[in-house]
């Protein structure tokens, strides 16, 4: 008995491995993108390839439509690593309704989402929009894929009149997320025995010092920023590094800090803020160094035309159609610099994802599909 369209597309997927080699220059994506240009081309679409950096590949496909206008699916190519995984992470397995595997979750199974409601539409009836799908890679890194994507829409001109970026948000629709902003910290000191610390500044204290500022003082401020569906900005303190051995002084102790955004934050003028403040406590033997990650928060308009219409879709299908936010970053903030207005929305929950035994419902994996066709067999939209 061979398998409905949707899960056997997602089976061949995952056993294309495709997991981000962060630094590393290596093609990773590129096998996955090749396979979904030609799986589109087998099903009447236009598919082309564009790298981005290393070998490493974005994928775009392209339905055209009977009017001018374009709804943009966009998605990543790329998984985390496998390590540790308790299920074969690229040999699938259904068990219980559930489709185990990496990426089944996060974002193989919304690719095969979007993919086989194009292709629903390529096989007949209305087709009122151009559809682009963007499968884009370096999501799970510092997401190169996508700003990749936008330059070459801007080169060619095209403007999408909404997007919807597949990320696992159990069939909601995600409007709001937030941004981060992650920098280190670095206390330093003379060094020296540990026999004879008197007189001397230790780095780990200094640093001890400042994680309980952050936490006692400057996070409970971020309250008073808070936003619609997301909440306050946050701050945490994610790894503490120092000291050469136990009867030797540090020299240095280095915090890093994951600095959660919300809309209306600028993330540089955030560390800049932060930096200015530590520095003025701490004005000797600190340092706070440039972020090595940036993200910005989305904030879509919930009354846009496109926002509506996905609502509309939703309420129709017997899905909650209320507008949700979440606290991590996807690619929709980037892509709603461009005036784009992005929803998140795909199968399966994001506490399965990245998990030992990654998995999407299949219930809604076919769910998140029929949503799609129907919001892309829509009119008026706009």
């Amino acid at each position: 008995m061979s398998l409905p369209e949707i899960e056997d597309l997602l089976g061949r997927m995952i056993r294309i491995p495709s997991v981000n080699p962060r630094e590393r220059a290596e093609p990773a994506e590129t096998p996955l993108a090749e396979f979904v240009a030609d799986w589109a081309e087998g099903n009447g679409m236009r598919a082309s390839l564009s790298e981005v950096a290393d070998g490493r590949r974005n994928v775009l496909v392209t339905l055209d439509g009977d009017g001018a206008e374009t709804v943009l699916l966009e998605t990543h190519l790329d998984t985390v690593e496998t390590d540790g995984m308790t299920v074969d992470p690229y040999e699938p397995v259904v068990k219980d309704g559930l489709l185990y595997g990496r990426g089944s979750c996060d974002a193989k199974g919304p690719l095969a989402v979007f993919m086989t409601a194009m292709a629903a539409l390529a096989r007949g009836g209305p087709r009122p929009y151009t559809v682009v799908l963007a499968g884009v890679v370096d999501e799970e890194h510092v997401y190169r894929g996508v700003q990749a994507m936008r330059r070459e829409f801007a080169e060619r001109g095209v403007a999408p009149i909404g997007a919807v970026v597949g990320e696992p948000t159990s069939l909601r629709m995600v409007t709001a997320h937030k941004g981060c902003m992650r920098c280190r910290i670095t206390a330093r000191g003379p060094g020296g025995h540990s026999s004879e610390p008197w007189g001397k500044t230790n780095p780990i204290t200094t640093a001890a010092r400042i994680a309980a500022y952050l936490a006692d003082e400057y996070a409970p401020a971020l309250d008073a920023l808070a936003r619609p569906l997301v909440g306050p900005p946050s701050l945490a303190v994610t790894m503490v590094e120092g000291g050469s051995g136990p009867n030797v002084l540090a020299e240095r102790a280095t915090l890093t800090l994951d600095r959660r955004t919300v809309a209306g934050e600028d993330p540089h003028e955030v560390w800049r803020e932060l930096r200015d403040r530590l520095l003025s406590r701490w004005p000797d033997g600190v340092e706070v160094a440039d972020p090595h990650v940036v993200d910005y928060a989305l904030e879509t308009d919930p009354d846009s035309a496109f926002v509506r219409g996905f609502a509309d879709v939703l309420r129709t299908a017997g899905h909650e159609p209320a507008p949700k936010g979440v606290g991590h970053g996807t690619d929709a903030s980037k892509i709603a610099m461009d005036a784009v207005p992005s929803v998140v929305f795909g199968p399966g929950a994001i506490a399965q994802a990245h998990m030992p035994a990654e998995f999407v419902p299949l219930d809604e994996l076919h769910a998140a599909r029929d949503v799609v066709e129907a919001l892309l067999r829509r009119e008026g939209t706009r």
